[in-house]
């Protein structure tokens, strides 16, 4: 088990020559840090990722900066006719790209094939706006609303490897979007009731060969519930530190035991089992109907990540209450790069 510090005041990232700033350590369940990363040449992560999904579309969008390139791209699946699509731009040393410091700053992409800007209205909503094309890919054009309820908490962790390489993670998940998404020729709607968005937000200073797996998990067992999770292994292992929590209707509870990914790495499609290894927090079983891979090799530069979307179903417990899943949708995967 990890006996994590809960951060309750605002803090920066990092101090004035761009190592960890130790007070920053820890957890919270709103977003409290300002991630002023600064030196460390080639080795800044910056990214925004957000996914959508409903019963009819899944549909993702992200902009992120690795120092030495831009990688914007969004990928979408029609769970009705099965059709799948991947769009990936990448640009020099993150030109078009513009990541702030903040949870609430607005993240930006602009350039020759189109737009992505991700920002917080007046009323703490997120707005989502894409257009977005590719020679050979169809157009996408979306405009989304995510509100948030004023104390809608979330799961915000330094993840420290050492003091020049660490990471700041925000993840917002459990609530609904509303919107329109064109896909090609083809409109989708999203339902607050019956939709999910998930925002990953992550800031850091990564060393060059990394691993890892995360599953998000959103539920809702009637009108008035949600339940869900986040969960991670590989990437926090060994610094005393886990991106592990539960969402009870607005609540996070952090999980402080390392989670257990055990899936077949010859085949991905198979049942994937993710359990908490010191508690009983934890214990699902995920079934796969769509395996996305998607992996690119540099040379120097490569990023395999295998991700599974499907089902979800077992047991969430937080103290002596035990939550039931049946059918949470969402994803695990299992991601490698050297970056």
């Amino acid at each position: 088990m990890n006996l994590e510090t809960e951060i309750h005041q605002q803090s920066v990232l990092c101090e004035s020559r761009g190592k960890l700033n130790l007070n920053a350590v820890g957890w919270s369940k709103i977003p409290l840090h300002r991630c002023n990363l600064s030196r460390h040449l080639l080795r800044k992560k910056k990214w925004n990722y957000w996914c959508f999904y409903d019963q009819d579309l899944l549909v993702s969008f992200t902009v992120s900066d690795l120092d030495y390139a831009g990688v914007v791209f969004c990928y979408w699946w029609d769970r009705k006719t099965g059709e799948f699509e991947e769009n990936t731009v990448i640009t020099p040393f993150g030109s078009g790209c513009s990541l702030g410091q903040t949870v609430s700053n607005t993240a930006l992409f602009q350039g020759e094939n189109g737009k992505f800007s991700f920002s917080v209205d007046d009323y703490g909503s997120y707005r989502i706006f894409i257009d977005f094309h590719k020679e050979n890919r169809k157009y996408i054009r979306a405009e989304l609303k995510v509100g948030v309820p004023q104390n809608w908490e979330t799961l915000n962790v330094v993840v420290p490897w050492s003091r020049n390489r660490f990471q700041y993670t925000h993840k917002l998940f459990g609530l609904g979007v509303e919107g329109s998404v064109k896909i090609g020729d083809k409109s989708y709607e999203f339902e607050n009731d019956n939709s999910f968005a998930v925002l990953d937000f992550g800031r850091g200073v990564w060393p060059y060969s990394t691993k890892w797996n995360w599953a998000s998990m959103s539920y809702r067992p009637n009108k008035k519930e949600v339940y869900g999770v986040n969960l991670g292994a590989g990437w926090t292992d060994g610094t005393g530190t886990t991106e592990n929590a539960l969402l009870i209707n607005g609540r996070i509870y952090k999980v402080p035991s390392d989670v257990v990914f055990e899936f077949d790495r010859q085949d991905h499609r198979s049942p994937w089992r993710i359990y908490t290894k010191d508690s009983k927090a934890v214990e699902l079983t995920l079934r796969p109907s769509l395996h996305r891979k998607a992996a690119s090799n540099l040379g120097l530069i490569s990023s395999t990540v295998h991700q599974m979307v499907g089902e979800f179903e077992g047991v969430l417990r937080v103290g002596k209450n035990e939550f039931l899943i049946e059918g949470g949708l969402g994803w695990a995967e299992d991601h490698r790069a050297r970056w």
